[in-house]
């Protein structure tokens, strides 16, 4: 995909917004989502990641588990962060140890500098540990 502008700030872009001024929405809080062209596969995964995000939302404190800033009282998929990529880690895809609670500007930074916080460097390497001990 050829790279544009974001809409909002003139900043290089996949789509029309950057990663700080795309639309976000709250975690779904129903059971059955309609989403057009998506197989039932696709949306029982999303509604179980769902559900894993607000498990985790309802169990920890509504911070950020790098500075301590306040995350607010609505659950947004931005504050949850796979520590390791669910693609390359399917495994970790639903292990809580795998998540940890950033604000948008720790994700953002995240995006461009996956080395960047020295707590999730910390849990990367025992996570890759672990997964490497399961293989």
């Amino acid at each position: 995909m050829a790279k544009s502008k974001c809409l909002t700030c003139g900043k290089n872009c996949e789509g029309t917004h950057c990663f700080i001024h795309k639309t976000r929405k709250p975690l779904a809080q129903t059971k059955m989502l309609i989403i057009p062209n998506k197989s039932a596969q696709n949306i029982e995964s999303i509604q179980q990641m769902q559900e894993f995000f607000l498990s985790i939302w309802k169990e920890r404190t509504h911070k950020s588990e790098v500075s301590g800033d306040h995350l607010g009282k609505e659950p947004l998929s931005t504050f949850f962060h796979h520590i390791l990529p669910k693609e390359k880690y399917p495994q970790a895809k639903l292990d809580e140890e795998n998540i940890i609670l950033l604000t948008l500007d720790e994700h953002t930074n995240m995006e461009s500098d996956i080395y960047k916080y020295d707590e999730i460097n910390k849990r990367r390497e025992y996570l890759k540990k672990k997964y490497e001990r399961t293989q």
